[in-house]
This record gives C-alpha cells, structure tokens and sequence, in this order.
C-alpha cells in the first residue's frame, strides 16, 4: 500500500510546471516518498556526471577556438642583411613565428569562463523560462553557492595541496586585482538591485546594466593585461600583445597535435644523465618533461582532470626533480615561451659547495632575456642542516641588475670552526622580481659545507653511466665527501663484464690523488670503436685501497655501459615514436567520429594492461554517457565551433534535467531550492573545477591556472547567469502585460537570497584579503599558495572554516531559525 505521504505532486509545487521530469508523475507519486527520493538523488548524482562531461567536450572545443595561431614576419635584429652587410641593396632578413590569435585574458573571462560556469549559467536562464518567466530560487542560489566554493573551498585546496616549502605566485596580478574587485563588485550589485535600488522587483534598466558589466570587465581586465594605463609603456608591453610563443610552447602542443622530435628526446636524456635503457620508462620520462616546459590553459587541466575522473587517459605528471639533474635539465635551457622581452632572473646552478675554511661562497644569479632593462630580485637564506649564526651568517637583500648586465653574485659568509661536522646544508631562494621580471626554473639553490677537518669518504659519483660507442673516452667522476683535510690517494681499477679490455675499452689499474682541499677527480677511461655492430658491453671500475684516513662511501663500484651507436640511435628513435604516441593521447579534441569513440569505448586511454581498479569502476559508470557524447561533432571539425554550439545546446538539455531532479528532491526530502542550490547543486557543479585547480596548482609554476581564472568566474556567473535571465524575463513581462498589471513586474520573493549575496561578499573580501597577505607576507613564503607548512594549513582551515559558516548560516536563515533582518 502506497504510503500517503508519497503522494506530492511536484507540478503542484512548481509554479509553471516540470520542464522535463517528473516523465511518470501519476506513477511516481505513489511510490514511497524516501524510496523515491533516493532514486533521485542517485539520478541527480549520475546527472553531475553527464554534464561534467560533457561540459570537458564544451572546454575541449574551447581550447581548440581560443589556441589557434597565425604566421607573422619579424625582421632580425641585422634587419639589413646577412653577414653584417647594412649596403642599402642587401635583402632583408625575417624571422617567420606564430602568434595566438586569442589574448589570454579574454579567452579566460569569455569562452573559458562560459566553458568553466555554463551549467550554472544555462540552469538559471532554464529555470526562468520553465517557471514562465517567474524568478525562482534554484538558479540565483546555485551561483552565489558555486561562487562562495569556488573562492573558499577551491582556493583552500590550491593552498594545501603545494609540497612544504614550494610556493606559487599569481604572475598576471593586475588581471588578477582588476576580476577580485568585480567578484566583489558582481554580488554588492546584486545586493543593491535586490533590496535597496527598487526592492523586490527588477527593472529592465538593472537586467540590461547588469549583463553590460559583462564586456565591460572584459575591456578592463584587458587594459589591465596590456598595461593601459602606465604612462610610458615598457618594451615587454608591445610584445606582449603579440603573446609570441616559441619552442615547446607555440600555441598549444597539445591542441596542434605536435609531438617530440628525436632531438628533443635526446636531450632529454642525455641532458637528465638517466641510464635509461628501458624505452617506455624513458618516454615516460620525456613526455613528463615535454609537459612540464609548456603553459596550459584553465581549459587544458580541466579536460584533463576530467578524463583521468571518468577512467579516460593520464598525463604522466611527475614531482619535478631537485637535484643536480634539474639543473642539467633546466640550468641552460632557453625561457619556456621564448619572449625576449621579458627579464628572467635565475641561479646559475642547483646547487653549490664550498669548504668551510674558504670563508665565503659566491653564488650566481643570471638574467636572461630582456636584457635592456633595469630589474631586481630579492633573495633571502633560510636553514637545512646548518644552521644561521654557527655554520655560516645569514643574508638577505635585493640583487639590481643594471642595464646590459647579465650576471650578479650573492656572497654569503661562511663559518669556520675546528669541530668536525658532516657536510652540513642551507639554502637560498630568490623572489618578488621587480614588474616585467619573471622568475626562472632555478629559484632556489643548495649550499653544501663540506668540512675540513677530516680526509673525508670517497667514493663514486653515480652507481652507472651510460656511454656511446663512438664516444672515445669514458669519464667518471669521484667524489670526496664529508671531509677534506690533507692529501689522499685511493686507487681504482677495470674489470671485464661482458666488454674485453683491449678489444672494448682500455684496461686500467690506476692511483688517484686528492690533493688538501680537492673534493671531484675525474678518471678517463678510453673506449674503442671497431665499427662492427656488437651488442651493449658492459664492465665495472671498482674503488680500492683508500690512504691517510679517508674511508670509502657506498658507491665504490660503477658499471659502464658501451652502447653500440646503431643501438642507440635506434633507442632514441624508439622512444621518440613512443613519446609521440603519449602525446598523441593527451591532444584536446579530437579530428573524427572514430577517434572519439575509440575513446569513449577505451579504459585508461587503452592502455588497459596498466589500468586501475578505479579506472575500471570510473569506466563503467560513465560508459553511458561518454558514448553519447561521442556523437557530438569533433572538437577539430570547422574549427571548433560546431562542438561548441552542439555541446553547449546538450549541456542545457542535461542541465534542465538536473534543475527538475533537485527540486523534486528538495521537495521530497523538504529541503528549500535555496538551500539545496548552495548545497548540492553548487558541489556538483564545481567539483569539476575543483580537480582542474588541484592539478595546475601542483604542476604550474604560477598561481594563475590554479585561482587567477575564479575570481573571473564568479562575476561572470552573475553578469550572464543573472543579467541574462533578467533581460528576457523582463521584457518579456513589459511587452506582455499592461504597465499596471502586476504580473508586468518580476518580483523576487527568495527572501533568503539577499543574506546570502551579503554573507558571501564577507567571506569572498575576507578571502582576497588573506591571499593579499600571503602574498607580501614572508611567514607565508611571499606567495598566494604553498609556503610555510603551518601557514598553510592555517591559510586552508581559514578558508574552509568560512565556506562551512556559510553554508550553515544560509541554510538556517532560509528555514527562519535565525534572523538578522
């Protein structure tokens, strides 16, 4: 028997009737009222998924639009002619590079901002139009709830997840400032138009400034970009709005589809000294690295996280290396987008040693670029191992390069005394560069103090090393560590493998010296080359017999490696091919009906055999729909623009659903739409974009793919979610009734929505002024996320701490039980 209290009649309660659902209104209200509601939270559930995905089909048209390039001719700095030849009839030289179309600011705040809040947008326009162009509660609640989790619950993340002691810092700070003061500004609008300009009812002049806010932060953040307002542009100004990209980073890799070369893989690996004889391991490795020298887009995270949440294929993210390896990497590579006008300041190396008897270290800082500029950086030391005031004398300061220059150093004392210590370490990090002065890879470096007053171990450099055939001469490095007094000697010795002494390389039995205060020797070794294909020979060099105290350290054997040239050509060539296919998984949109569905109908990209058991699960609860969406025309075909406008039109279709489901379920469950907007539609919605933050935050070097594109976001939402809905329900009442008919008038009763717009304006000026504080606060690393392990924490409890008042005040204001009014 049907229990009475099922039977709700949710056309009843909707005032201009279900868009969609209920499909089986007399059925379905006779089913048990909990039953039925769980059915439709489940519902609700899988709805988030389906339009998750395809809003990433929506973004991933995005990107393809907001990418594109074009060729332009740029005359060489020898614009006359080659040669030095400046005769008034040598030809002139161009450069060809390609520039994006798109400025970046602009793709954030309009296509990649829709893309990011176009279920918010699209269920407050469905919702008006459904209910007959009446206000209602689910829409507006759904986009001040989506904002305040956005600016609190996202940022708060963003601020944890960055490794102790790592920070990131918002380059774009104008763009930044100009949206924080619109993501403020959006909701006090609000505030005004609903209860203090014409209270309860909007006017069709408020709908219409509202949605003119829209192009008008565009215009400002993109003065702001370009610097509008300074009263003499800077050279770096004029080239910016170019956006010039070079290297890895024209355009955008991924959306272009372009791929590793063999030179780039080589020097991947040889630069990284990794002995990588396994081909997968090292495209691995050379895809990571690829990935991690490009700028992404907001839009390129989040279809990523997208795919990796639904068991779609992975980006090989990897933690960036610290060591030396980094440095080989990194240390002489060009900037990463190739703008010669923008100063980047750097260490010249990783890290750095010096004796404790030496009394000083000097450390390098190099700039490159920009070099017609006057820049500064400021540097600081801070404490590993050793300690400030007993191993060496602590120093901060401000490091100006004047034009032309290209190179400073820091000298930092160092102390000596007659105790012995292992080699002790503290570091020094360089930050807040001066305005168009970009930080570079290597902003923290390493000193180590080696002490004096031991002979010190002695042992190897690296457990292997890896040599071509042709290469002539194997060099081995030994190191002299935790200890350098006197003169030492230690003997090292070949000895055969599968290689032959005399036929492979040249036997020796040698004896090696350090001298007082030498800590590297360099042994050769010679290698011959017969010019016969052999297989990879391989032989040992062993450390023995060490002199005057010094010990031997754990690595007092290495192995050589001779690989024969054809070989390894043919590993590069290998890996190279399997780089390209691991980019050609990860390209943004794709060109053909069958690569999507190839896709939708794959776990793991394809790559079953290292599948989770959680990419299996994701796969199987998303299959439904990533097969659908399949259908939607490829990102590539007539450049984007018919995926976005179909994506777009399914998103407002899925989105409609999801309206009709929560308020079914608010009903059931006798929960407010106010309430359930601010609650489980705003986290279904943005949990998206929460997975995107998360990633960038961890693998950019800069805040703003992280929490630069939400504070954009959020006034978006109003000036299109609100502006909008606001425009056609208006004139829609105006042209359709009598002036003096009530019913000409769009009345907001939500009652609860004003304490809301007022609670979250608290909490996002509270929230912007904490990230304010970061920034130029050295107890939180002179940053807006990361830094200070406790100051996090702190910076991320404060922020979630905010979000949950908000969320219970609003919810007890709805149902009355508080009352501020």
């Amino acid at each position: 028997m049907a229990d009475p209290a099922s039977n709700i009649s949710y056309v009843d309660h909707y005032k201009g009737g279900a868009m969609i659902l209920p499909l089986f209104e007399a059925s379905e209200s006779q089913w048990n009222r909990y039953g039925r509601a769980v059915a439709y939270l489940i519902g609700l559930c899988y709805m988030f998924l389906g339009v998750n995905i395809i809003a990433d089909v929506f973004m991933a048209s995005i990107e393809v639009i907001t990418s594109k390039t074009k060729k332009i001719k740029i005359a060489t700095a020898n614009a006359n002619g080659d040669n030095g030849d400046d005769s008034p009839n040598s030809a002139p030289h161009f450069d060809t590079i390609e520039v994006k179309i798109w400025n970046d600011t602009v793709s954030n705040l309009t296509l990649m901002a829709l893309g990011s809040s176009a279920p918010e947008i699209l269920l407050s326009i469905i919702e008006i139009v459904g209910n007959n162009f009446e206000p209602g509660e689910l829409g507006p609640g759904t986009i001040v709830g989506s904002a305040s989790f956005n600016l609190l619950v996202i940022t708060a993340i963003c601020i944890y997840v960055i490794p102790d002691d790592e920070s990131r810092r918002i380059k774009e700070i104008n763009v930044f400032a100009c949206t924080s003061f619109f993501a403020v500004f959006a909701y006090i609008w609000l505030y005004l138009v609903i209860e203090v300009i014409t209270p309860g009812v909007i006017e069709i002049w408020e709908g219409i400034v509202t949605f003119l806010f829209f192009p008008l932060i565009v215009l400002l953040a993109f003065a702001a970009d370009k610097n509008f307002w300074r009263k003499q542009m800077e050279m770096e100004g004029d080239w910016n709005q170019m956006q010039v990209q070079a290297g890895f980073a024209l355009g955008d890799v991924f959306s272009k589809q372009k791929t590793g070369s063999e030179e780039d893989v080589r020097h991947i690996i040889e630069m990284g000294k990794k002995q990588l004889k396994d081909p997968k391991e090292a495209a691995d490795i050379a895809t990571a690295e690829m990935l991690r020298r490009t700028h992404h887009s907001r839009a390129w995270y989040r279809v990523i996280a997208g795919r990796a949440n639904k068991g779609g294929s992975k980006v090989p993210f990897y933690n960036k290396p610290k060591d030396e390896d980094q440095a080989a990497l990194e240390g002489k590579e060009p900037s990463r987008n190739g703008d010669m006008t923008v100063a980047r300041v750097e260490f010249s190396a990783a890290a750095y040693s010096c004796m404790e008897n030496e009394g000083t270290i000097k450390l390098g800082v190099v700039r490159t670029g920009n070099l017609a500029c006057k820049t500064s950086v400021n540097f600081e030391t801070s404490d590993g191992t050793a300690n400030a005031g007993e191993d060496y004398v602590a120093k901060a300061g401000v490091i100006e390069f004047e034009e032309g220059e290209c190179i400073k150093c820091i000298e930092i004392e160092i102390i000596d005394d007659d105790v012995w210590e292992e080699t002790e370490t503290f570091f020094v990090r360089l930050f807040n560069p001066s305005r168009g002065t970009e930080m570079d890879k290597i902003c923290v470096t390493q000193v180590s103090i080696i002490n004096d007053d031991e002979p010190g171990i002695l042992q190897f450099q690296k457990p292997s090393y890896l040599y071509k055939e042709s290469a002539g001469m194997a060099e081995l490095v030994i190191e002299r560590n935790d200890g350098c007094d006197g003169r030492v000697t230690v003997r090292f010795k070949t000895k055969d493998i599968t290689a032959i002494a005399g036929k492979d390389y040249e036997a020796r039995d040698e004896e090696v010296e350090f001298t007082h205060g030498e800590v590297t020797k360099t042994i050769q070794i010679p290698l011959h080359d017969d010019d016969v294909f052999n297989e990879d020979k391989i032989f040992e060099v062993m450390l023995s017999d060490p002199t005057a105290g010094s010990t031997l350290g754990k690595i007092k054997c290495t192995i050589v490696t001779i690989l024969n040239d054809d070989d390894y050509q043919t590993l590069i060539t290998r890996v190279a091919n399997l780089t390209s296919v691991n980019l050609d998984k990860l390209v943004i949109g794709k060109e053909s009906w069958k690569q999507q569905f190839t896709e939708a109908l794959s776990v793991n990209g394809g790559n079953v055999d290292e599948a989770e058991a959680l990419d299996f699960v994701l796969h199987f609860l998303t299959f439904g729909w990533k097969v659908l969406f399949a259908c939607v025309p490829p990102a590539h075909i007539a450049g984007g623009w018919l995926c976005f406008c179909v994506s777009l039109g399914v998103i407002a279709i899925v989105t409609a659903i999801i309206g009709d489901m929560a308020s079914i379920l608010g009903l059931l469950l006798g929960i407010k739409d106010s309430v359930t907007a601010i609650t489980l539609v705003a986290l279904g919605t943005s949990l998206p974009d929460t997975f995107a933050s998360k990633v960038a935050a961890t693998n950019e070097d800069t805040a703003d793919a992280a929490i630069g594109n939400i504070t954009g976001s959020n006034s978006v939402n109003v000036f299109l979610g609100l502006g909008i809905p606001w425009v056609i329900a208006t004139l829609y009442k105006h042209y359709s009734y009598a002036s003096n008919d009530k019913r000409s008038k769009f009345i907001v009763e939500d009652k609860s929505l004003p304490f809301t717009i007022a609670l979250y304006s608290i909490a996002a000026i509270s929230t912007l002024l904490l990230l304010t504080w970061r920034r130029y606060s050295t107890q939180a690393g002179k940053a807006e996320l990361g830094g200070n392990p406790f100051v996090k924490k702190v910076s991320a409890g404060f922020c979630v701490s905010f979000w949950l008042i908000y969320i219970v005040c609003a919810s007890l204001y709805a149902y009355q039980i508080i009352d501020f009014s």
